[in-house]
């Protein structure tokens, strides 16, 4: 079964050599699986795709960066994320950093603005498989010291609820997860800190913040400037997702 296969099975599956396999991996939550590659796929060299001719795995690249291998993978939703993080796991990769966008409603929170889950409630279904009944997951790399103020965005910190069906969010459940104390919500968070928690795999999540849930209306922004400030807050978390991995990364080959 897929829960026995091991290492060296996968990199067969694959055809992955052993000089490919990463030391880290960026996942991108997004419906616009292959816009979305296409973008982060200009920060590499020597791509190598990685996939299925069954498509159970696709969107999916290892490449060169900051001379380690690295890979990157576009899932929406806590499957997709399971399983991309599991393989890479299994494989050995030691750090894995989620990156997308949330809902988050802290005072002063504005769409395109910065959010780093310090921890994430596993509200998704998946999370349970990789950690029992372990509700609560965390990120092992603090990255905030990574980021700054970046043309008008703000950064913010706290907990995030992960759940899995988007469209059944409404304002009963989004006051809930406020008043448990949860600063926003996303669709893969708890799940790849869960995964990454069983494999003993470092782990991280950067994400822009699309929208504030709940405000039905900003009275302050109109529709173009909401726009821009996201396009601003995604180009940042994609830089600063590159630069985590790449200090991270410099840190393990210095020992520390």
């Amino acid at each position: 079964m897929l829960r026995e296969l091991t290492k060296s099975h996968w990199q067969q599956i694959l055809g992955i050599p052993d000089q490919r396999i990463p030391q880290a991996i960026i996942l991108r939550g997004t419906r616009n699986l292959k816009t979305q590659y296409d973008i982060y796929r200009q920060r590499f060299d020597d791509v190598m795709e990685v996939g299925l001719p069954n498509g159970l795995i696709e969107d999916v690249l290892i490449g060169e960066y900051a001379g380690s291998q690295v890979a990157y993978a576009s899932v929406y939703g806590s499957a997709m994320a399971a399983e991309v993080t599991h393989l890479f796991g299994v494989m050995g990769t030691k750090f894995v950093v989620q990156t997308g966008c949330c809902g988050a409603w802290a005072n002063g929170i504005q769409p395109g603005d910065l959010f780093f889950p310090t921890k994430a409630n596993c509200g998704e279904g998946a999370a349970q498989y990789y950690v029992g009944s372990k509700k609560v997951v965390a990120p092992t790399v603090d990255v905030v010291d990574f980021a700054d103020s970046n043309e008008g965005l703000s950064v913010f910190r706290g907990g995030i609820y992960t759940t899995a069906a988007l469209f059944a969010e409404g304002i009963k459940e989004i006051e809930q997860w406020a008043d448990d104390g949860w600063d926003a919500v996303d669709m893969e968070t708890a799940t790849t800190f869960a995964v990454a928690d069983h494999f003993g795999m470092d782990a991280a999540s950067i994400l822009f913040v699309f929208d504030n849930p709940r405000q039905h209306a900003d009275i302050v922004m109109n529709d173009a400037e909401k726009d821009e400030r996201r396009r601003k807050g995604n180009a940042a978390m994609i830089d600063w997702a590159f630069r985590i991995v790449r200090q991270y990364l410099s840190e393990q080959a210095n020992g520390r």
